[in-house]
């Protein structure tokens, strides 16, 4: 699948403010699963200078910095991709231990994946379901990933929430509802009490009906050994193939936040706005040449 997505991201302050500096997330990934054709981004009011680079878990990052004091700030991405993952099971786990729950990994995996194995918050009903859900899959972990998507699914009820932190895995549970990176921190909870490493995910999906297909969305990535990282989508329960377009990814959700920063100022409010579009480009595709690919700012 080929795609264009342009995003305006505005923050507008009641008072001038001075501007920590601010990390931005909003390059699309480019590995197996995607390719980066065209990427431009820019910012108002221009930084004093801004510098790229790679975050400790391996995301694409800008960060500016700002020597004056602003009233506002917007960001600006535009950019063309592939997505080339058109069957989410071509893969093999090649290790038992993982296929079957609890997941135990290699000495030297475990290691390197103890950030996406601890849980923050656990909790007696997440541990409840997760035996449930266990219990239902013949401890098998393929079954029980499938399983664990579909039901919640089925039965949390996705809601729209632009703003605020994620909610707890047990809350979501007890509202029986939660935004896209809710029902993603459920699913990380979950995974991880079966001793399955998991990560959250932020990026975009194509889906052109949906209520939220103008919002930024959120699904998680579970490391199989042999297999890698593999997403599954709770919010639309299934695993994640070529609609979805990948930004960054982390243990905790603000490791993959469109943008981390902050502010110098007193009795300060902040309005944010945003507008997404996401085009399919197939027809076009078949027509005229991708772009090449390049960065401004």
């Amino acid at each position: 699948m080929h795609f264009e997505v342009k995003h305006q991201l505005r923050y507008t302050y009641s008072k001038e403010v001075f501007l920590e500096p601010t990390i931005i997330r909003l390059r699309p990934r480019d590995d197996f699963a995607q390719k980066l054709d065209f990427y431009k981004f820019d910012a108002l009011p221009n930084p004093a200078d801004f510098s790229d680079s790679l975050d400790i878990f391996n995301n694409y990052q800008t960060e500016l910095w700002f020597t004056e004091k602003q009233s506002s700030l917007t960001l600006n991405t535009h950019f063309k991709v592939e997505t080339t993952l058109s069957n989410p099971f071509h893969y093999l786990v090649t290790s038992p231990q993982v296929l079957k729950l609890p997941a135990k990994y290699s000495v030297e995996n475990k290691m390197a994946l103890a950030p996406y194995l601890h849980r923050i918050h656990p909790d007696a009903a997440v541990d409840e379901l997760a035996q449930t859900l266990l219990n239902e899959s013949d401890d098998n972990t393929l079954n029980y990933l499938y399983h664990m998507t579909d039901y919640i699914h089925r039965n949390i009820q996705q809601t729209i929430r632009a703003i605020g932190e994620p909610l707890l895995p047990n809350k979501t549970l007890r509202r029986k509802e939660g935004a896209c990176r809710d029902l993603a921190v459920l699913f990380i909870d979950l995974c991880r009490a079966m001793g399955l490493a998991a990560r959250f995910v932020s990026g975009y999906k194509y889906d052109p009906g949906a209520r939220d297909s103008h919002e930024l969305h959120a699904w998680a990535e579970v490391y199989l050994t042999g297999a890698g990282w593999r997403g599954y989508d709770p919010s639309l329960g299934l695993a994640v193939a070529d609609h979805h377009i990948a930004l960054a990814a982390g243990p905790m959700t603000h490791d993959a936040a469109a943008l981390s920063g902050a502010f110098r100022g007193t009795d300060v409010l902040t309005r944010m706005d945003y507008e997404i579009e996401i085009k399919s480009l197939e027809t076009a595709k078949k027509i005229a040449p991708g772009q090449t690919q390049g960065q401004t700012l």
